[in-house]
């Protein structure tokens, strides 16, 4: 069965209220203050052997993220030049004390193109509000291109310059998730960098060690392990509180910031929690994602399966809600991915209680009416979320959402989630 995630990429469909385009604008700490680092070049300090020996720090002030497996993940809160070329994020894992692997970003469609700005004015008739949006997306495809092309020269040369003959890698285990490398060698460092371009999408470099890069995208610690080991480390991340949780702890918060990504970014919180090294600019590019500021026309539902076969297990996808499908997998430590309708009213209602619950209050919610309750009818958009616990006295389940300023699980009556779900994704051995 062919399923739709948001409307059909047409020129009529920009006019439809896109998928995701909820209330969350999170701008993060690189745009938020001005950093001594920011267009310094970084390069030779990101390729000292002290550094990559441990016997001396990255330069500047680093982020902590959530851990993938037992890797510790952290973004520099600066903007530096590598290469000669400003990059949009740095990144660095580290295994123990052992710095495993820098990331560069220079060019990122997603960061670029945001949600698609659809206020236009009032008089246009249909037909000139379709041509208007349509000229609005092909002059930022324009600008972005010029800027891509740009960044991918001036890095090419760049890494030329350390080796004029590079060899060709791919990393992934899933053809849909496969990713196509070149990897130039320093002589002078030992080291490798790995370009990764997407073109008109993304320009990525990857700095390690020789011969140190991972051929998939699983944790090199949980490549070692069995599938029944693996399975047995998940369920220890389910726990049942005082009042009736029945939780799962772990699931990273991934924050889209302002993009249509919810169904990427939710996809990348379960990705990392079962030890994917992803993100999800890459899953943009993998999903073919469009440079449209929506998400229509990507293929979503390949890319969860992608996913799941990446990280060795399988995904039951069902097209209605099945609560006994949800416990079963939340009791063997697998989250669940939802795809439901949105309203506000109903957000905050979840957000109040589910305070107010934290707090130590016994307020349940009133069993909503279907009347009030988002829905296709009503062209409600579509959102992603992610179940990580039930309860069954309070016939609620707790849910994650990809947006930074509410990182603490939140409450939905089991019978609201049954109503407005369209597809839930279980993922299973």
């Amino acid at each position: 069965m062919k399923v739709i995630f948001l409307v059909v990429l047409s020129v009529s469909s920009f006019l439809v209220r896109p998928l995701c385009a909820l209330p969350n604008a999170i701008l993060g700490p690189l745009t938020q203050n001005e950093n001594p680092l920011d267009g310094k070049d970084l390069t030779e300090a990101f390729l000292a052997p002290r550094v990559w020996e441990g016997k001396e720090e990255l330069p500047g002030e680093w982020e902590a993220e959530d851990a993938v497996a037992k890797t510790q993940v952290a973004f520099l809160k600066a903007q530096p030049r590598v290469f000669g070329v400003d990059a949009l994020l740095v990144r660095s894992l580290h295994r123990g004390e052992i710095l495993e692997e820098i990331q560069v970003t220079f060019a990122d469609a997603g960061s670029f193109f945001a949600y698609l700005d659809q206020r236009l004015p009032s008089e246009l008739s249909h037909e000139e509000a379709v041509a208007k949006l349509v000229e609005r997306i092909e002059e930022k495809k324009r600008e972005f291109s010029e800027f891509y092309q740009e960044k991918s020269q001036v890095i090419r040369e760049k890494l030329e310059k350390l080796d004029p003959k590079p060899r060709e890698t791919k990393k992934g285990r899933t053809r849909d998730l496969r990713a196509f490398f070149k990897e130039y060698h320093d002589k002078k460092s030992g080291l490798v960098i790995s370009l990764l371009e997407a073109t008109d999408r993304l320009i990525r470099i990857s700095i390690r060690k020789k011969g140190a890069a991972d051929r998939t995208w699983l944790d090199s610690d949980q490549e070692k392990l069995a599938t029944r080991e693996r399975l047995q480390l998940l369920e220890k991340n389910v726990s049942q509180s005082k009042e009736g949780d029945v939780i799962l702890s772990g699931v990273p918060i991934v924050p889209q910031g302002y993009r249509p990504y919810c169904g990427l970014n939710t996809l990348v919180m379960v990705a990392r929690y079962l030890g994917l090294h992803l993100d999800e600019d890459w899953l943009a590019v993998a999903g073919k994602f469009q440079n449209t500021g929506s998400s229509a026309g990507s293929d979503m539902l390949g890319l969860y399966s992608a996913v799941a076969k990446e990280a060795r297990f399988q995904m039951e996808r069902k097209s209605r809600y099945d609560h006994g499908i949800v416990r079963r997998s939340l009791r063997a430590g697998m989250p669940v991915i939802v795809w439901r309708r949105w309203n506000q009213e109903r957000d905050r209602l979840h957000s109040e209680i589910s305070q107010q619950v934290s707090r130590g209050s016994e307020r349940k919610f009133e069993r909503p009416s279907e009347k009030t309750l988002p829905s296709k009818e009503k062209r409600s958009p579509l959102h992603a979320s992610v179940i990580i616990g039930y309860n069954d006295e309070r016939k609620e389940v707790l849910f994650l959402e990809s947006w930074l300023e509410n990182a603490a699980p939140r409450r939905m009556p089991v019978s609201e989630i049954a109503h407005t779900s369209d597809l839930i994704f279980a993922f299973r051995p």
